[in-house]
């Protein structure tokens, strides 16, 4: 008589394997894609009841199509800029995760705290080099490393012990974090703006095709599945 499957058992005794399903990516509780566009946000329009503020009168942020959807800066005019996002300065877990691609003819920060008052906060890129995260105390500030290779960040503070971890990744997924520092001055962030700091200044030109914020530490797994998840929409 042939074997039959019942379940995972062979009706002879035998044991088969079933893998378990893939691990579903997590939910950000702020989720702006540029894959989700085809121009520049508009002023006021909202991302998960979240509203975006946009000044653009100088055109220096721009859209492309390209790997899926990125906005871009083109120039030092600290004046157009995009911010949105909740409000995550003190008393809150979160992981930050971001796509970036460099250019350094100006170069600053690329995504920053809207609001410096309570809480200095940045991330991606630094003074046009890659792999930063400032989450109100030194996780890593790069002083090396240009390049324009297309970039993901995982920012995250764990607000129960007051730890900011950085991880990286071009191709290949991150196996644990890049960098990390603990220090009861960190925390977080009010609103996420793009390209610069809140007043204007330390302008930083790129791309960004993501930001997405998640109100908890992400584990390992969670971000090894996000690379697999994004990492050919950026030729890797």
């Amino acid at each position: 008589m042939p074997a039959t499957i019942s379940g995972a058992t062979l009706s002879g005794g035998s044991q088969i394997y079933f893998p378990p399903p893939p691990l579903a990516p997590p939910t950000a509780i702020y989720d702006l894609d540029a894959a989700n566009y085809a121009a520049v946000p508009t002023n006021g329009s909202t991302i998960n009841g979240f509203t975006l503020t946009v000044s653009n009168s100088l055109s220096s942020i721009a859209y492309s199509s390209a790997n899926g959807g990125y906005f871009y800066k083109i120039n030092n005019v600290g004046t157009d800029f995009i911010y949105g996002g909740p409000n995550y300065v003190t008393g809150q877990s979160y992981t930050v995760f971001m796509a970036y691609k460099i250019s350094i003819s100006s170069s600053g920060r690329l995504l920053n705290t809207q609001n410096e008052s309570s809480k200095d906060w940045m991330l991606g890129a630094y003074n046009g080099y890659p792999d930063a995260f400032f989450p109100n105390t030194t996780v890593n500030l790069p002083t090396g490393g240009a390049d324009t290779a297309w970039h993901f960040a995982w920012g995250t503070w764990n607000n129960s012990t007051s730890t900011g971890q950085l991880y990286t990744a071009t191709s290949v997924a991150p196996t644990d974090y890049s960098y990390t520092a603990t220090a009861g001055n960190g925390g977080g962030f009010n609103q996420l703006r793009m390209f610069s700091r809140y007043s204007g200044s330390e302008v930083q030109t790129g791309n960004i095709a993501f930001v997405k914020v998640y109100d908890r530490v992400l584990t390992l797994t969670e971000i090894q599945t996000l690379h697999g998840l994004y990492k050919s929409r950026f030729g890797y």
